[in-house]
């Protein structure tokens, strides 16, 4: 006999639930860059303070490209529903990740040409790159957290678990498990770098 949870509605891991107390972590590297070079691969290299301000930069970038694209959603005002709030309110949290790591590195680094195309206009094309860039972020977290000496580790902490949350929301919407696997995926730099190449967003 079929079990009567699974005919249940997904919607109901949708909207706000999953920011404000939600547990649902997801994430599968398959997106999209150019970013920084160097860094070690997860955590293999011994934290200090100079690979603390190698890993920083490197994750400030992957931020910036969320909140740009986040940003340009919300400005285009081309997203109705459960999209637009979606936009609004992670995109608003991105933000603040760019605000805290910035304060973590103690300077702004430069911030990449974004052009997202119609990505931000395109409701399936935004759903699919929301997706791909979530899931991609949160890899870029896991894959540099063991390489951070502790402060900064506790910040980067902080913004991973709600990366995970933008992930399984915007994996539900997307008609997708929002938490695949047990364990969310690590990625090194290079992997996150091909991802962000992958998207053609980054001038």
């Amino acid at each position: 006999m079929e079990d009567a949870t699974a005919q249940e509605p997904r919607r109901r891991l949708t909207r706000g639930q999953l920011l404000a107390g939600g547990t649902v972590a997801a994430g599968a590297l398959t997106g999209g860059g150019i970013l920084l070079g160097g860094l070690p691969t997860l955590a293999i290299s011994k934290p200090s303070e100079a690979q603390d301000r190698r890993v920083l930069e490197y994750l400030l970038q992957v931020e910036y490209i969320q909140s740009g694209f986040y940003g340009e959603a919300e400005r285009q005002q081309a997203l109705k529903g459960e999209l637009a709030e979606f936009a609004e309110r992670v995109g608003r949290q991105e933000r603040a990740h760019v605000e805290a790591l910035e304060k973590a590195l103690g300077a702004k680094a430069k911030r990449p040409a974004l052009d997202f195309k119609d990505a931000t206009t395109d409701p399936d094309k935004f759903v699919s790159t929301a997706v791909e860039l979530e899931g991609m972020a949160l890899a870029a977290f896991n894959g540099q957290i063991p390489n951070l000496t502790p402060q900064p580790l506790l910040t980067a902490m902080e913004i991973a678990s709600v990366e995970a949350r933008h992930t399984g929301w915007i994996r539900d919407i997307a008609g997708r498990n929002p938490a695949p696997r047990p364990a969310d995926v690590p990625a090194t730099q290079d992997e996150t770098n091909a991802a962000i190449d992958k998207t053609g967003f980054v001038s």
